[in-house]
């Protein structure tokens, strides 16, 4: 749950006063985070915790916990082996102070991190489900090799995350802006974009890749000034007209525009001669020529005569580089679908 900045200081204050601090001693030595049953027992007659908005589960909001590491060890029964790893279930860590923890090999589910400080804590192949990050804090977190199912990273700060070999389902994510846009460290937020896009692509999710493409493309164009005219080109030709070489549609639509302005100018200029003879053309002739212009089959019966020759001309071309674009496009999602 997302909570103000009067609320989070509410919470945290709660573990530093005597009781307070005892209390997190005992945490950490017993580690009754484990079980909701030791947890209650344990901080019993704690001022301001296990609140009913949390259904009976573990309250460790705003605790610090920094430097904690949270792996326990875990035995198998048929063979003895053992095995250290964090089990984390049904545990509220909204505003808790969890620099430099260790989740690693964690076993994560149904956990709640918003608005806490996770920098440079371990995640490694950790197996993490259903757990948001809202707002979280997870400048140079290690997520190596995690697994990320139903997660939420929304407006959290993730500079300097490690994401490398991470696996994502269909379900996480990151939101339709970084918090390092909405800040306008529009540099920042083109690399994240791009680690982003890596994630969804090694996990087969590539209309989820794609979108972090444009949104990276988007962010490197927003780098230069307004008045810098590659700003003004890249968004004409790049977000316009393709959407970043992400959306055929587009392709199709500007197609369509140009085909039926050119029939438009040539029907209302009376351009058209068929097998050199003038003609009253009607728009359906007009249409006509358009299109064979527009795909360059050139069939010879109609031609366009004075000024009018031009516009055929930058149709040809315009029909050229669109119908090129359109088969990469399409080429490139078949290919890697």
């Amino acid at each position: 749950m997302l909570y103000n900045k009067e609320q989070l200081e509410k919470l945290t204050h709660r573990w530093t006063t005597k009781r307070g601090k005892a209390l997190i001693k005992i945490i950490r030595k017993s580690k009754c985070y484990l079980s909701p049953v030791l947890f209650r027992q344990k901080v019993q007659n704690f001022p301001g915790i296990n609140d009913k908005e949390l259904n009976g589960e573990i309250d460790l909001r705003g605790a610090p916990l920094a430097g904690f590491d949270f792996k326990v060890s875990v035995k198998e029964e048929d063979n003895g082996f053992v095995e250290d790893i964090a089990i984390l279930s049904g545990i509220h860590f909204e505003g808790a102070s969890l620099r430099h923890c260790n989740f690693e090999e964690g076993k994560i589910h149904d956990c709640f991190f918003e608005n806490a400080d996770l920098s440079h804590s371990e995640f490694k192949n950790s197996t993490i489900n259903s757990t948001s990050f809202a707002e979280s804090d997870c400048t140079g977190a290690n997520f190596h090799g995690a697994k990320l199912i139903n997660c939420g990273f929304i407006d959290a700060d993730i500079n300097d995350m490690v994401v490398d070999s991470v696996i994502v389902d269909q379900k996480t994510t990151f939101g339709d802006k970084l918090k390092s846009e909405k800040d306008e460290s529009y540099h920042f937020a083109s690399i994240q974009h791009k680690q982003i896009k890596q994630m969804y692509k090694n996990s087969s999710l590539h209309g989820q890749a794609d979108w972090h493409h444009y949104r990276e493309m988007v962010t490197k164009r927003k780098i230069l000034l307004r008045s810098h005219p590659q700003r003004w080109i890249s968004y004409l030709f790049g977000d316009l007209l393709c959407k970043y070489g992400t959306s055929f549609v587009r392709v199709l639509a500007w197609s369509l525009v140009v085909i039926l302005l050119s029939a438009f100018l040539h029907s209302f200029n009376n351009s058209l001669l068929f097998h050199n003879r003038p003609i009253d053309g009607t728009f359906w002739d007009a249409l006509y020529f358009s299109i064979v212009t527009f795909t360059t089959l050139g069939y010879g019966d109609f031609h366009a005569v004075e000024n009018m020759r031009f516009v055929a001309a930058g149709e040809g071309f315009a029909g050229s580089a669109l119908m090129a674009l359109f088969t990469v496009i399409v080429a490139r999602n078949v290919i890697r679908d």
